[in-house]
C-alpha cells in the first residue's frame, strides 16, 4: 500500500479526477452565466410581447386604425380641411448693427 508505484498510481488518479472536477466546475459556472443572460433576454421578450399585444388590441379598434392611417399616410376624412401655419421670419431691417469704429476712435474715447 505504501509502495512507490501504488502512490504514483494514486497520485495520477487524483490528478485525473481533480482535473475532471475542475472542468465540471467551469462548465457549471458558464451554465449559470448563460442562464442569467437567457432569463434577462426572456424578460425583455415577454415585455416586448405585452407591448405588441397592446398595440395589436389598439389597432383592432376603429380609433386605432384611424390614428395609424392618419399618422402614416397623412390622409383625412372627406370634408376635412387643412390649415397651414407659416412662421414669419423676423424683420432683419429693424435690427441695426453698431457702426464699427477704428482703433484710433477707441483710443480717443478712452480719454473722454
Amino acid at each position: 500500500m505504501y509502495s512507490v508505484p501504488v502512490l504514483i498510481l494514486l497520485l495520477a488518479a487524483f490528478a485525473f479526477l481533480a482535473s475532471r472536477a475542475f472542468l465540471l466546475f467551469q462548465k457549471e459556472t458558464d451554465v449559470r452565466e448563460k442562464s442569467k443572460e437567457v432569463k434577462t433576454e426572456l424578460s425583455k421578450l415577454e415585455s416586448r410581447e405585452r407591448e405588441l399585444k397592446q398595440k395589436v388590441d389598439y389597432l383592432q379598434t376603429e380609433r386605432g386604425k384611424e390614428e395609424e392611417m392618419r399618422g402614416r399616410f397623412m390622409v383625412g376624412k372627406e370634408g376635412e380641411g387643412v390649415i397651414m401655419v407659416i412662421d414669419e421670419k423676423p424683420n432683419t431691417a429693424a435690427v441695426r448693427e453698431a457702426p464699427k469704429s477704428s482703433w484710433w476712435s477707441g483710443f480717443l474715447n478712452f480719454f473722454r
